[in-house]
């Protein structure tokens, strides 16, 4: 689950659609759609999974172990397993992000 930030007494900023995760042939495996509303921030976190997106709309930026990547519609982004990251979405639109993650399951 990516877990938010937010100064303001609005709804949370992301949100999170058809988080799936399964294990086959020594694989832990899974896929979710999230958005991050316009102009904010998720908060900074990890995971033991690398993690590949695929930015469906929207343009803003991932900050991964403090380095700054553009995100961009059409673009795609690998997020290394266990590196803190967060995503920031531009102030004029919502970024939809699909995210596709995967490790071996005996790594937990």
């Amino acid at each position: 689950m990516i877990h938010t930030h937010d100064h303001a007494p609005s709804s949370d900023p992301v949100k999170v659609y058809g988080d799936i995760e399964t294990e086959a042939a020594g694989l832990a495996y899974g896929a979710m759609v999230f958005t991050v509303d316009a102009g904010r921030t998720t908060e900074p976190h990890s995971h033991q999974s690398q993690e590949t997106w695929w930015v469906k709309s929207g343009s803003g930026f991932a900050s991964v172990d403090g380095k700054r990547s553009e995100l961009a519609t059409g673009s795609q982004f690998t997020v290394p397993a266990n590196t803190v990251h967060t995503v920031t979405s531009n102030a004029g639109e919502a970024l939809k992000i699909v995210s596709f993650w995967w490790r071996e399951a005996a790594n937990g």
